[in-house]
């Protein structure tokens, strides 16, 4: 009897245990899941945004124009060429772009240094910057 006794109350242990191990871990289970969705950052919409891209290309071909063109007559035509573009492209994608340059005096063959204005405008963002592209 004292045997049988005591295997009842391992088996009741045993039961015990296992009813509160799967207690505990469905608790824990609903708790994540009622936490989760305000711990999740959602930052695609600012990978979306396509005014950064858009404005950091300019910039960069415009530097690329200045640094590949061989003389002064070249660098004006297309500047202006570039500029058009420019414009063209942003007011397709509803930006408001303004992209001014001076070509610096006096210019020679061997040194094109050239100074820009670039401003970008959306609904959501403004960018502006000033540069300088030397060859």
């Amino acid at each position: 009897m004292a045997s049988r006794t005591a295997s009842l109350l391992s088996s009741r242990k045993a039961q015990f245990f296992i009813l509160s191990a799967f207690t505990i871990v469905s608790v824990l289970y609903f708790v994540s899941r009622w936490i989760e969705p305000y711990t999740i950052i959602d930052t695609s919409a600012v990978a979306l945004r396509e005014e950064p891209f858009v404005f950091n290309n300019i910039k960069e071909k415009a530097v690329e124009l200045v640094e590949t063109t061989k003389n002064c007559d070249e660098l004006a035509y297309n500047l202006d060429e570039y500029k058009n573009f420019v414009k063209d492209f942003a007011s397709m994608k509803n930006l408001d772009l303004t992209f001014n340059y001076t070509i610096d005096t006096p210019c020679s063959d061997s040194v094109l240094r050239t100074t820009f204005y670039m401003k970008l405008v959306s609904s959501a963002m403004r960018l502006e910057s000033s540069f300088v592209a030397t060859k």
